[in-house]
């Protein structure tokens, strides 16, 4: 159904069914994780339909943890989550 171009993006046909869904071929979904009832956020770009994953703040704030070294520029990880969920109204 779809292929890797050789810069490495994924390019698929999908089709659009009469209630406006579409479907995310199988081997992508496997590739990146999603799963049935997952939110993803869609963005409209010049045209182009952009679709991304929702990071979840506790995941964000995990997956951050020891990224900052320097001690004049650590940052309590409850502020941090707190400036991300401020920032997602």
């Amino acid at each position: 159904m779809g292929n890797l171009m050789g810069n490495g993006e994924f390019v698929a046909v999908i089709e659009l069914d009469e209630r406006g869904r579409i479907t995310i071929p199988k081997e992508e979904r496997e590739k990146l994780g999603l799963k049935a009832g997952e939110k993803l956020i869609l963005v409209e770009r010049d045209g182009e339909l952009i679709l991304t994953k929702v990071v979840d703040s506790e995941q964000l704030i995990k997956n951050l943890k020891g990224c900052i070294t320097d001690k004049e520029d650590q940052i309590d990880p409850l502020e941090l989550k707190k400036i991300w969920e401020d920032s997602s109204k």
